[in-house]
């Protein structure tokens, strides 16, 4: 190596890498400072030492917070580059114990992922320690209710470190996340043994005249059920509206109502509550889970750990994943819920 070479690298400081990186990826500059330990003042120092060094401005101010020009744009690709490769070789050499781990999981879910998830993943992580604590944060299916999106609330606890992941069903993610599909499950329609529209087929005429328990954190939304109702030119007797599928087995236990859930809330609370499962009068509906984690974690022991935990609760023995009940076979429980509940 040249002299000038050696001279050239010793004038750039190669934190200022990870304050370009994480203030493009934040977008924020407090955030920015909070991710990677700085204060306001010194985030603000370091950006103006990366202007000088680099002749560009590198980020603009906008109403929504700090954007790339279209050099800091160009650059990014390569920087960021750095800072994972930089970090997978530092890592590899970290060991993460479980047993020796007094850690705790902050996982994002909702109610029904909670309940299918959580007894199995506790289960599995007690026999390899009993030092770790699992704390979910509740994440509504749909909006805050200030308005702000799902999406953006979800991805806003795993920037923040609020959560290490989130299990739910996902869309498109930006690309500073991963996203990783656990199982598919159908959707079923449940309502009590005793109810006196139990003893017939459950028609399109039946379902429509039925009074309905609507499970939704946005009560105003349409969800899939009334959108495909829309379709035919039809409309559900909605008479109760409730944020939690438990909530909803409550009250279709102890009514002539009925519910729509994911096939493994309801077979939980079958035998408990007197339930009948049906299928839809419409077709069949499958439901995706998936779990989300940032990129910036991929290679991290410990949330490495936690990840396999998880896809584990959602895999067969040998390792395959599991799936949807298949179409046209009647009453077969799905492998997910073979696993979870062990039996009908």
């Amino acid at each position: 190596m040249s002299d000038r070479k050696r001279f050239a690298l010793s004038s750039v400081d190669l934190n200022l890498l990870k304050v370009l990186f994480v203030l493009a990826q934040k977008g924020n500059m407090t955030q920015a400072g909070d991710f990677v330990g700085l204060s306001q003042p010194a985030m603000s120092h370091a950006l103006k030492r990366l202007r000088a060094l680099t002749g560009d401005k590198l980020f603009v101010r906008t109403a929504t917070g700090f954007a790339m020009t279209s050099f800091c744009a160009e650059i990014y690709p390569t920087v960021k580059r750095i800072i994972e490769e930089t970090e997978a070789v530092v890592l590899s050499r970290r060991q993460f114990d479980p047993a020796r781990s007094r850690r705790t999981f902050r996982i994002g879910m909702n109610d029904y992922f909670s309940v299918v998830l959580i007894p199995r993943l506790i289960q599995r992580m007690q026999a390899q320690s009993e030092q770790f604590v699992v704390e979910v944060i509740h994440m509504p299916r749909t909006v805050q209710s200030n308005g702000r999106s799902f999406q953006s609330l979800v991805q806003g606890y795993l920037d923040d470190g609020t959560i290490d992941v989130a299990v739910m069903t996902a869309d498109s993610f930006p690309a500073r996340y991963r996203c990783s599909p656990l199982f598919n499950e159908r959707r079923v329609c449940i309502m009590a043994a005793n109810n006196p529209a139990a003893g017939g087929q459950l028609t399109m005429e039946t379902f429509l005249q039925l009074g309905h328990v609507k499970v939704t954190s946005a009560p105003s939304r349409r969800g899939w059920i009334d959108e495909r109702l829309d379709a035919l030119g039809r409309e559900r007797n909605v008479v109760a509206v409730v944020p939690h599928f438990s909530a909803a087995v409550a009250v279709v236990a102890q009514s002539d109502l009925i519910a729509i859930m994911p096939e493994s809330v309801a077979r939980l609370f079958e035998a408990s509550h007197d339930l009948l499962l049906l299928d839809f009068p419409f077709g069949s509906e499958q439901q995706s889970t998936s779990m989300i984690w940032l990129a910036e974690n991929e290679l991290d022991p410990a949330s490495l750990w936690l990840r396999r935990q998880i896809t584990e609760c959602f895999s067969t023995e040998d390792g395959g994943s599991t799936g949807g009940a298949a179409a046209g076979r009647k009453d077969k429980i799905d492998d997910v819920q073979e696993l979870l509940h062990g039996h009908r």
